[in-house]
């Protein structure tokens, strides 16, 4: 048995034990990681691939992978063309130039239906990443006006949040706050109702936090080194 495989069992048999009444897919972030390695994640149980850059995961999942392939990094405007050709999903929507320029894409390539997204929540609104404000009234606003973006589903919210920093237990306290807070977010905006922001996930946690995430409510973690090693 590989350490891959090793490591994904221990990981899925925690997440049983963190949330044993709903379910919790893992994704695989391969960046700088092996097309090999990929698989074998795969091939262990994990659900999901994640990559971070356009140009690398297209030279590396052609062929695409028998697994759902999304994208979780910054996409520049520019490269969005080549990403909604080669991801089944985009988990990084972060401002609403972003959102329009995925839909007109869409429009021009004449693309049937909706184009699953996700909405990046800068959990703590750190001005170094990203993404919207973990702010109702700031989701609203969005969401409420998105369904202009007709090839957009807004499938969940993916959630960013600072390295702790230290070891104290008030810095973790702080840290598990933010991922409460940003859970309680998204089951707020849940309850909008829009049926084009179902916002059926929340992808939040990584290999250092993911327990305290799943304890907030994630029903999707991301994890790299914590796989691969």
């Amino acid at each position: 048995m590989s350490d891959i495989t090793n490591r994904v069992q221990r990981i899925k048999a925690r997440l049983h034990e963190l949330a044993p009444d709903h379910s919790v897919a893992i994704m695989a972030v391969t960046k700088t990681r092996s097309r090999v390695e990929g698989i074998q994640a795969l091939n262990a149980g994990v659900a999901l691939i994640g990559e971070n850059r356009v140009q690398e995961s297209l030279a590396k999942w052609t062929p695409k992978p028998d697994a759902p392939l999304h994208f979780i990094g910054h996409l520049q405007t520019n490269k969005v063309k080549y990403a909604i050709r080669h991801f089944d999903a985009i988990d990084s929507v972060d401002t609403e130039k972003l959102a329009t320029t995925i839909n007109e894409s869409l429009q021009t390539m004449d693309y049937s239906g909706r184009f699953p997204v996700m909405l990046q929540v800068n959990g703590g609104q750190e001005s170094s990443k990203s993404g919207f404000d973990p702010d109702l009234d700031t989701m609203r606003r969005f969401l409420g006006h998105a369904e202009h973006w007709d090839h957009l589903l807004f499938t969940g919210l993916m959630a960013l949040f600072p390295r702790p920093a230290d070891t104290s237990l008030t810095e973790i306290q702080r840290i598990r706050h933010l991922m409460k807070e940003t859970g309680e977010l998204w089951r707020m905006c849940q309850l909008e109702g829009y049926p084009w922001a179902p916002l059926e996930d929340l992808s939040m946690g990584m290999t250092q936090d993911y327990e305290w995430a799943v304890e907030a409510g994630s029903t999707m973690i991301r994890m790299g080194s914590g796989l691969f090693g």
